[in-house]
C-alpha cells in the first residue's frame, strides 16, 4: 500500500510539472509568416475608423474580437486589444489620419532624434522615464516617444489583466504612424521584461506594416538583438513611400567613434589615394553641408511643428537633439512585390494615381495573400 502510494504521488508530481511546463508554452513562433500575417491585416484595418480609410475593404477579422479600445491622446493616437479564440491577444496601433488642426501629422513630422533611453517632462506635473535600448549612442523619433507616453498606462493596464486571465502571448501589430510607434512599444515591452517589471513568460511578436524610420543604426542594432530569433518583421510594399521616411542625412558624427572620419586625409594617403592640395578646404566645406542641412530641418521643426505640440501638451520642456537625422531601417525587413494583377488595380503611375495608393492596408493584404 505504501509503495502504490509513493507510486501515486510521483505520478501526481510528474503530472504537476508538466502540467506547469505546458502553461509556459508560448503559441508565438519565432519566423515570418504570412498566413499569420493575412489573419492580423483586417484587425489592423478595423483599427481605423471606417471614414478615415473611405471604408473597410480587407474581409471581417476571423478568430478576433475587440475588446478594448483606448482613449485618443491629444495627438490622435490610439490602439485597440483584440482577443483571439486561443487566447492569443493583439496590440493594433492605428496609424496617421487627417484632422483639420494637423495634429496627427506633426506628431508624425516630430522627426528630432533624442537618446533612446532617458527623461521627458511632458506637462507641468508629469516627466516621462522611458528605456528603448541599451546600446550607446542609440537614438529614437521624439514623436513616437511622445506616443507611447500617452498609450503606455492604458496599454500596460490590458496587458496585465489579460495576463491575470491566462493570456502569455501578445501580437504587436502597427500601420503607417502605428508602426513607428509599433518599435518603441516592443522596445518598451521588453525592456520592462529584463527589468523585471513585466512577467517574463509573455511572448511579443511584432508585425510593424508599412513602416516609417524611427530610429538611427544603433537604435535598429538594439532592438535587432532584443527581438532575436525572429519575433520581430517590417513588412513594406516596395511600392510604398512611407518607409523612406523621414528625410536621412549621415554625417561624420554618426559613425562609431573610431573611423577613417577621425583623420580622412590620413587614411586616404595609407590607401595610395593622394588628396589633392585643396582637400582640406572641399571637405570642410562638404561636412559643413551636411551639417547645414541638419541645422535647417531642426529649424524647420521648430518654426512648423513644435508650436502644435506645444499647444497640446502645457507644460512640456522639448529634451536636447541629438542633432542627428541619420534614420535607418529597422528589425527583419520583409519586402512584398507586386505581380501584374496588383499593377491592374494599382498602376502606380504619377498621373492616374493617388499618394496612398500603395501604402493602405488592403494592398499590403492583397500583397500578403497572392499566390507565391
Amino acid at each position: 500500500m505504501r509503495k502504490n502510494t509513493s507510486l501515486l504521488i510521483l505520478i501526481l508530481l510528474i503530472a504537476g510539472l508538466q502540467g506547469c511546463k505546458e502553461k509556459k508554452i508560448s503559441r508565438l513562433v519565432p519566423g515570418y509568416d504570412k498566413t499569420e500575417l493575412a489573419l492580423l491585416l483586417p484587425v489592423m484595418e478595423r483599427t481605423y475608423d471606417s471614414a478615415d480609410i473611405g471604408g473597410f475593404r480587407t474581409p471581417s477579422p476571423e478568430g478576433f474580437r475587440r475588446i478594448f479600445r483606448s482613449r485618443t491622446s491629444p495627438l490622435l493616437n490610439r490602439f485597440d486589444i483584440w482577443q483571439g479564440d486561443d487566447q492569443r491577444a493583439v496590440i493594433a496601433i492605428r496609424g496617421t489620419i487627417y484632422d483639420t488642426a494637423a495634429l496627427n501629422f506633426s506628431l508624425a513630422f516630430y522627426a528630432l532624434m533624442v537618446p533612446a533611453e532617458g527623461r521627458i517632462k511632458m506637462s507641468d506635473t508629469s516627466w516621462f522615464q522611458y528605456k528603448l535600448a541599451e546600446l550607446p549612442g542609440a537614438g529614437v523619433h521624439l514623436g513616437v516617444i511622445i506616443a507611447l507616453y500617452y498609450l503606455s498606462p492604458e496599454m500596460l493596464q490590458q496587458i496585465r489583466l489579460l495576463y491575470s486571465q491566462g493570456t502569455r502571448d501578445f501580437y504587436i501589430l502597427g500601420h503607417s504612424q502605428g508602426s513607428g510607434i509599433g518599435y518603441v512599444v516592443t522596445s518598451w515591452l521588453r525592456y520592462l521584461q529584463k527589468d523585471n517589471k513585466l512577467p517574463s513568460d509573455i511572448q511579443f511578436k511584432t508585425y510593424n506594416i508599412a513602416a516609417p524610420k524611427a530610429g538611427n543604426l544603433r537604435y535598429a542594432q538594439d532592438y535587432e538583438n532584443l527581438n532575436s530569433p525572429g519575433y520581430a518583421f517590417s513588412v513594406n510594399n516596395i511600392l510604398d513611400w512611407v518607409p523612406s521616411i523621414p528625410l536621412s542625412f549621415q554625417l561624420p558624427g554618426d559613425f562609431p567613434k573610431i573611423s577613417p572620419f577621425n583623420d580622412l586625409k590620413g587614411f586616404l594617403t595609407l590607401l595610395s589615394f593622394k588628396p589633392g592640395a585643396d582637400f582640406n578646404t572641399k571637405s570642410a566645406a562638404f561636412f559643413k553641408t551636411g551639417a547645414s542641412v541638419v541645422e535647417e530641418m531642426e529649424k524647420v521643426i521648430h518654426e512648423q511643428i513644435y508650436p502644435r505640440i506645444a499647444k497640446q501638451m502645457p507644460g512640456y520642456a522639448e529634451p536636447a537633439s541629438m542633432h542627428s537625422f541619420d534614420y535607418e531601417r529597422i528589425g527583419v525587413n520583409v519586402p512584398l512585390i507586386p505581380n501584374q494583377e496588383y499593377y491592374k488595380l494599382f498602376p502606380n503611375d504619377p498621373a492616374k494615381s493617388q499618394v496612398w495608393e500603395n501604402h493602405s492596408v488592403y494592398p499590403y493584404y492583397l500583397l500578403v495573400t497572392k499566390p507565391d
